[in-house]
């Protein structure tokens, strides 16, 4: 009796981890993952990402999430008033748990980019992945390995951990707006920059068989995103950024406010983004977290930091995450052609 009622235990909580995707606070860094139609879309030709993050810090039991994306463009000009396509390649990682839940994931992103008029263009983009997901049970501890003092793992527990780790493909799909009349690394005073972006994900809802009791399917999750940014003066700008998600009875609301200012002028001649900036501010969850980010811009190279203080009921458990995010843009020409934007 017991064995059944620990297992049963086990695929419900499983079963909730596996409804779910992982989460990150910076999540404007990971745009071109959640909507595929954002894919090559910034003042460049390539794009390379990385992004980390340890969560549930002081919690006794951590979570790990790693990103990374490769974006790729085709056809792109320096102006974007033609037509262009974008191709990008991403990987994701989140463990966690004594039991080291996984899911993995590796996808391509696909998206088009037509111009509606100078500064304005809408993009529709498509994503595939493999995703794997695995545990591994015997790393945990059953109430049938007591010895009268306290649990030793040398006692066998005698359960029958029956997880399987499985591989499913999965789909989505996107489109977005852009109005950027100012197609530099940086605005000039009064001038604004606006996205709006919706997405779907997970259409395709793959069937999840991590048990041999269950025959789950994850949910279909709709992003709604979209950008702000105002030039407060030639050298300075406010963001704001609203990423909203739905997916089963799983809602959660990420707003950011930013204050970015220049450090060093780029040259106007022979760069697109070689300037230096600094970016302070905070990101927002409507459940309760209070993220203070901060991130600095040296020309194509990007980092940034933040830092997660839970403010709701989850502070029972833990506290504090902390997430590391990279970027670099190739901006002066092609990595392939050695082409030149023009």
């Amino acid at each position: 009796m017991l064995k059944s009622i620990l297992l049963i235990i086990m695929v419900f909580i499983c079963s909730d981890f596996f409804g779910q995707d992982f989460h990150l606070s910076q999540v404007d860094q990971t745009m071109s993952m959640l909507n595929p139609a954002l894919t090559s879309n910034f003042n460049g030709f390539e794009k390379f990402s990385l992004q980390h993050r340890n969560q549930w810090l002081g919690a006794g039991t951590q979570f790990m999430t790693s990103y990374g994306m490769a974006e790729f463009s085709i056809g792109k000009n320096k102006k974007m008033n033609k037509s262009f396509a974008g191709i990008g390649v991403y990987f994701s990682n989140d463990v966690g748990g004594d039991s080291k839940i996984s899911a993995k994931s590796g996808g391509i992103t696909l998206s088009g980019n037509l111009p509606l008029s100078n500064g304005q263009w809408i993009s529709g983009g498509l994503q595939t992945a493999f995703n794997n997901r695995s545990a591994d049970f015997s790393r945990l501890l059953f109430y049938s390995q007591w010895n009268g003092l306290q649990l030793d793992p040398s006692i066998p527990s005698g359960e029958e951990n029956q997880f399987n780790s499985f591989t499913y493909l999965d789909a989505g799909a996107g489109l977005s707006y852009n109005y950027k009349p100012a197609l530099n690394s940086t605005l000039g005073s009064d001038q604004t920059q606006f996205q709006f972006g919706v997405s779907l994900l997970h259409a395709n809802r793959p069937n999840l068989r991590f048990n041999t009791f269950t025959n789950d399917r994850l949910y279909a999750k709709l992003c709604i995103h979209s950008n702000f940014k105002y030039g407060v003066s030639d050298a300075t700008a406010l963001e704001i950024s609203v990423v909203q998600f739905f997916q089963g009875k799983h809602k959660e609301t990420n707003i950011g406010f930013f204050f970015r200012n220049r450090l060093k002028e780029s040259s106007r001649v022979t760069s697109l983004v070689s300037g230096q900036y600094f970016t302070i501010g905070s990101y927002f969850r409507v459940s309760g977290a209070f993220t203070p980010y901060v991130a600095i811009d040296m020309g194509p190279f990007k980092l940034g930091f933040s830092y997660d203080y839970e403010l709701g009921k989850v502070t029972t458990a833990y506290k504090h995450s902390i997430e590391l995010s990279m970027s670099y843009i190739v901006s002066k020409s092609s990595i392939f052609k050695g082409k030149k934007l023009r």
